[in-house]
């Protein structure tokens, strides 16, 4: 009886011990959770879910703030310099003041550009997803497409890969964000 109490105290160690490591070392490594300030402080500025904006950050750049796309944007949240200097001008900000190449600039530009994709496209965060990535123009005319959309609110197809693929590894990165850190 003793031997089966150590073996099943030595086991339950053991077990704590790699689901640990797995939270504090792995974990981390996996699914960052880098420039916690700018993400709560612009989320709740703007009225977003801390997960959702990890989630696109993670999907855009995975944490990485001197990620830049084929197509020139740059950042965590990957924003093109003509994104970035509309939002900024909507904004009540000085265009030639906006560093996307700054963290805290990346992340707010982004957020406030989500924030309005969302306002744009009816709370829907799966379309303004798709408008974060294709464009918004692009989705505005995949709306008018009822054979896109049936609703004119709602994308039932979104004919680019990339986009489609895009809004699924949001959306689960956004719900594993939501879960493991409680977001």
């Amino acid at each position: 009886m003793i031997r089966f109490i150590k073996k099943l105290f030595t086991t339950a160690v053991t077990v704590a011990l790699l689901v640990s490591f797995g939270y504090f070392v792995v974990l981390p490594r996996v699914l960052p959770l880098e420039y916690q300030d700018s993400v709560e402080k612009y989320a709740a500025v703007y009225g977003l879910e801390k997960s959702l904006v990890n989630g696109v950050i993670f999907a855009e750049s995975h944490f990485e703030p001197d990620a830049v796309s084929s197509a020139g944007a740059r950042g965590l949240m990957q924003v093109t310099d003509e994104t970035g200097w509309w939002a900024a001008e909507q904004m009540g900000l000085s265009a030639e003041t906006v560093d996307l190449a700054d963290p805290d600039t990346n992340i707010r530009i982004g957020c406030w550009y989500l924030s309005w994709l969302l306002d744009k496209f009816a709370g829907v965060t799966e379309t303004a997803l798709a408008g974060y990535n294709a464009g918004h123009g692009n989705v505005t005319n995949w709306l008018a497409d009822t054979e896109m959309s049936a609703d004119g609110i709602t994308l039932e197809e979104i004919p680019y890969e990339e986009t489609k693929s895009y809004v699924k590894k949001v959306q689960l990165a956004q719900l594993v964000y939501s879960y493991v850190y409680r977001q």
